[in-house]
């Protein structure tokens, strides 16, 4: 199973040429329940039917594609424990025998969760849910596109899940109406021991949710994935996310989604915020980065100078790269906010303050 993952990874996780410019990540403000919330997939207590929905899903690579063929949103709250996700998937058939922890889910439809807690790019987590609620979670300390492995002997310890189906599962003679899942992750669970703190008031978390679905066809009374006319294997699984990656690739972290934790309760009236003006200064300095990659690809060695890569870069900052044949450093100053962004090959993003 491993080999087959990372088989599977390293035909879609490689570099990649993006838009060279700073893109705009969605957000959702994520509120307190007043109340214990039943793991049970059927999100009937008053705290879930208060909190808002998510935008509906797209596709992976945004507006350079049709919109989803079915509707997927997503929903956030969170207490002094866990952080819950709830999850509706409109379906009209609902199929899935993977049923062993940690198979591979996304070889069947899905539902995925993507948490980077402090928004660096390295040591972030993957959880994939299917229709019968069989899990797959693992580790990544970074991500693949810079090398990295996934840990899938690791686990959420404590985590909570739930699946209820509006229809009949792997039963081909009907037609199915949705699935919902919901989810409790323990926030002790997702350190792994690199410090990350508890979220409180106004925390900033990077998060993305993705559906994996393949178009499918029915043999001896049971879903495939569908074949491609040739023979040559199953056709290609639709990508639905909230936040678009602009590349058929989840496995880039300065591209999810932001998370913002309120202190409110979600009964209360809604808060009004605007993300901190270091964000941006992020984004331009992650664009700098496939900005690099995209010019090794082009001449096979990375550039020193900013004015190469193609970026209209803001008066209120200063670049800096240094760079090797194989290694390069962007070093930007946000000098409104006083911080020293750097940002190496490997994928890694550190602020520090001036």
């Amino acid at each position: 199973m491993k080999k087959l993952f990372f088989t599977l990874c390293l035909g879609i996780f490689g570099f990649q040429n993006f838009a060279q410019v700073p893109y705009f990540p969605k957000q959702y403000i994520c509120y307190k329940t007043p109340q214990n919330l039943k793991i049970d997939g059927k999100l009937d207590e008053e705290a879930w039917q208060k909190a808002s929905w998510t935008t509906e899903f797209v596709d992976i690579e945004g507006a350079k594609q049709p919109l989803p063929l079915q509707a997927t949103k997503a929903k956030m709250l969170w207490d002094d424990k866990y952080l819950y996700i709830a999850a509706k998937l409109d379906e009209k058939h609902l199929w899935s025998y993977q049923n062993k922890k940690d198979q591979v889910v996304f070889l069947e439809n899905d539902f995925e969760v993507f948490i980077d807690p402090d928004g660096d790019g390295h040591d972030y987590f993957e959880l994939e849910v299917n229709p019968i609620n069989n899990t797959f979670d693992l580790f990544l300390p970074k991500s693949y596109r810079n090398g990295g492995d996934a840990l899938i002997s690791w686990d959420i310890k404590g985590m909570k899940t739930a699946v209820y189906c509006h229809g009949t599962v792997n039963n081909p003679k009907d037609e199915d109406q949705f699935w919902t899942v919901e989810i409790a992750i323990p926030f002790e669970s997702v350190g792994m021991g690199l410090k990350v703190p508890f979220p409180k008031d106004l925390s900033l978390w990077r998060i993305n949710f993705s559906r994996v679905e393949w178009q499918h066809e029915v043999k001896n009374g049971k879903y495939v994935r569908k074949a491609k006319a040739d023979g040559t294997g199953v056709l290609p699984e639709y990508n639905w996310v909230w936040s678009p990656q602009d590349a058929i690739n989840m496995h880039i972290p300065d591209r999810w989604g932001y998370l913002i934790f309120s202190d409110k309760k979600v009964s209360e009236s809604p808060i009004h915020y605007q993300l901190p003006s270091i964000e941006t200064a992020k984004r331009w300095v992650w664009a700098g980065y496939d900005a690099q990659q995209a010019f090794l690809g082009k001449n096979k060695i990375y550039t020193s100078d900013p004015s190469q890569l193609g970026l209209n870069w803001p008066k209120e900052y200063e670049v800096k790269i240094e760079a090797s044949e194989h290694l390069f450093m962007i070093l930007l100053k946000d000098l409104t906010n006083r911080k020293l962004l750097t940002l190496t090959q490997d994928g890694r993003l550190l602020v520090r303050d001036l």
